[in-house]
């Protein structure tokens, strides 16, 4: 009996310090100085690994190509992960992202080394395990990718889409507006060629008719 309520008050221990650590980092995430350090990572990668990448003499026609690469990779990425992780209502980044659509104006970000952690693995495996040539700038490439994800959802929270001067850039606008009133469509933010593929595309337009 002893030994049945040490290991209940162990598993209770367990689930307490889970739950402070969850709200630890759920309290960080949503912080300012995380959101910005955060940025700041994220724009460190694409230099690092362009520098790595340089260190090896490339081609400009392999840094072209393997740039372009990273970022069109990059995109699929950040498609899949938005529909199929952040609105997964069993993943535990669900409660973050809901966060998000219930407050979209409001900072949150992931905890701020989290791609130069994620990402530097990847360099290692693919650069120095597997040789893989111009792995180095398909990784800068897919890193400036997402820095332009990071920049482009911040402006369309925070600038009113008839301050935007471009009018692919208000598509961008209109579409991610329209996915925060239908969560289910629109998961590109920063092109939506994704959402035609996979056939989630939803116009402005169809809103109005859903609407009525």
């Amino acid at each position: 009996m002893n030994e049945l309520g040490d290991e209940m008050n162990l598993a209770a221990r367990a689930r307490q310090i889970g739950s402070v650590s969850r709200s630890l980092a759920n309290d960080m995430s949503r912080s300012r100085v995380n959101y910005w350090a955060a940025y700041l990572v994220d724009w460190s990668c694409v230099f690092v690994f362009g520098y790595l990448g340089w260190r090896r003499h490339p081609s400009w026609t392999s840094i072209l190509i393997s740039s372009v690469v990273g970022l069109f990779v990059f995109s699929l990425v950040e498609y899949c992960i938005h529909r199929w992780l952040f609105h997964n209502k069993k993943s535990v980044f669900y409660p973050l992202h809901e966060a998000h659509h219930n407050q979209p104006e409001e900072t949150a970000s992931g905890l701020f080394p989290t791609s130069f952690l994620v990402l530097m693995p990847f360099w290692y495996l693919l650069a120095d395990v597997l040789h893989v040539p111009g792995a180095s700038f398909f990784l800068c490439g897919f890193s400036a990718g997402y820095v332009y994800f990071g920049t482009l959802h911040h402006l369309e929270h925070t600038v009113r889409i008839n301050q935007i001067p471009y009018r692919w850039l208000q598509g961008r606008w209109a579409a991610h507006s329209v996915h925060h009133r239908i969560d289910e469509t629109n998961f590109g933010v920063m092109t939506s060629f994704w959402d035609y593929v996979f056939r989630t595309h939803q116009k402005q337009r169809k809103r109005k008719s859903l609407a009525a």
